[in-house]
């Protein structure tokens, strides 16, 4: 048996993952992204905010055969 994190598609917690995940976008600080600096910033926190809402809206389930 092998187990995965996820999300169920068409349910309350990928609804919430998505909204989640574009108001923290829209609000996300884009100036001066041409930076090599700020782009790395913007990148860490990027993947930051998507680990953070996975953690939050997946779960843990049993693959089998």
């Amino acid at each position: 048996m092998t187990s995965r994190q996820t999300i169920v598609k068409n349910s309350e917690e990928e609804k919430k993952f998505v909204k989640k995940l574009r108001n923290k976008i829209s609000n996300m600080d884009m100036t001066n992204i041409l930076n090599s600096n700020t782009l790395e910033h913007v990148t860490q926190e990027f993947a930051t905010i998507i680990k953070d809402l996975w953690n939050k809206y997946s779960k843990l389930v049993n693959i089998t055969k």
